[in-house]
């Protein structure tokens, strides 16, 4: 007779697994289709048939501490070829998002942005804040309403005010993106520890990044892989638009400590090579929201899309929105633009202090994991099953007693 196996099962977890987008979790019935037809699974060590068993049985400190989720892409040709329609991908999605919401720093903000109300509320800090500082740099008056609209920083809100906004919200997202991939990397050590068929730190540093430049993953899809192209576009739209935001601010402190009109002073004319970046971005990063929009509403296999998903493509549809309306409009010369460009503020600060607990928290996460995969030799197939971890746990206690 085979020795028992205990469980200690979280179901709340279970729970927050379904209301996360994996609601038909259920009807899994563990016939490891999604494994066989998988493009991206390792040999030896396959998923995602065992995290679909440990979410079923609320196994929830194995799976938060599991790098399978992260190497999922969310390509769904297991939903696809599932024969119970219990959406494998879905649910690997879930998971990556509970994963999210377990190692996040601070925790309760990896909760909230979960939910939309919770996400409405987390945007009424930026909504706050920047008004008030509008205001208070207007001396208690608005009166730059009334004023022909030249250049927000100088009408509306400086650019040190909007420095001293935006860079305390941009460390705070990215130190609390580094605590979180430390949770979460320090969980996967303990699962996956390193082993000879690792790669050295740098080389899967590079490797990594190779990667993704390339979107190398997608490409190894079916059913899902026309997915690749929006986001690419997006990808790279982010980069051009990093590129820009840097250039305008070098351009800024130049002509403020060297001189005035140094360099072609702000706002830049529309053929500046920085602004010409800037606006191709804007475009590619619209092309792409657009297709993510068109394809999550219109195209049946690419899964589900939960509020978590809703609220960071919304933020990015409207961030890009507003940044194209408020130019547009500021040079037709209307005060609406003053409006526009407060939402585009409050959206974009949403972004940048949030970014580790939203959607966009997989910049970090899926990273980390993918770099910790050649690191410790996962992508090799190293690692050891849920049962067996719950196994070697109970000998480990055994030999505690003894």
């Amino acid at each position: 007779m085979s020795d028992r196996v205990l469980i200690n099962a979280d179901l709340k977890f279970v729970e927050g697994v379904m209301k996360a987008g994996g609601e038909d979790l259920n009807k899994c019935y563990q016939c490891s289709t999604c494994t066989v037809v998988c493009p991206l699974t390792p040999e030896g060590a396959p998923f995602p048939r065992k995290e679909m068993i440990a979410a079923q049985w609320g196994i929830k400190d194995k799976l938060i501490k599991s790098m399978d989720p992260w190497l999922c892409f969310h390509c769904n040709d297991c939903s696809e070829q599932c024969p119970r329609g219990a959406k494998p991908g879905d649910v690997m999605a879930a998971i990556r998002n509970m994963i999210i919401a377990n190692v996040a720093v601070p925790s309760f903000l990896g909760k909230l942005t979960q939910s939309a109300g919770g996400a409405l509320g987390l945007l009424l800090f930026p909504i706050i804040l920047i008004a008030a500082v509008i205001f208070m740099v207007n001396g208690g008056e608005m009166a730059f309403l009334d004023n022909p609209v030249i250049d927000f920083h100088k009408n509306m809100i400086s650019q040190l005010a909007i420095e001293m906004i935006y860079i305390p919200a941009l460390f705070f997202g990215i130190i609390t993106g580094l605590l979180g991939v430390k949770n979460l990397i320090a969980g996967l050590s303990e699962t996956y520890p390193k082993t000879d068929k690792g790669e050295a730190l740098v080389p899967a540093i590079i490797g990594t990044v190779k990667d993704i430049l390339s979107h190398k993953k997608f490409r190894e899809c079916g059913v899902n892989q026309s997915r690749n192209i929006a986001h690419m576009f997006l990808f790279y739209a982010f980069i051009g638009l990093a590129i820009t935001t840097a250039g305008v601010t070098g351009i800024y402190y130049i002509n403020l400590f060297a001189g005035s009109n140094v360099v072609t002073p702000t706002p830049l004319p529309f053929f500046h090579p920085i602004k010409i970046i800037g606006n191709v971005s804007a475009l590619a990063a619209s092309i792409g929201i657009l297709l993510i929009v068109y394809r999550r509403l219109t195209a049946e296999n690419v899964g589900n899309t939960v509020a978590f998903d809703w609220i960071f493509i919304v933020n990015i549809l409207l961030i890009v929105a507003t940044g194209i309306l408020a130019q547009t409009v500021r040079v037709a010369g209307s005060q609406a633009s003053y409006f526009i460009y407060y939402c585009h503020l409050v959206l974009v600060f949403y972004l940048f202090m949030y970014m580790p607990h939203s959607k966009f928290g997989h910049m970090f996460y899926r990273t980390a994991a993918l770099v910790y995969s050649r690191y410790s030799g996962r992508e090799k197939s190293i690692g050891m099953t849920f049962l067996e971890g719950k196994q070697q746990e109970q000998l480990e206690e055994s030999d505690k007693v003894a």
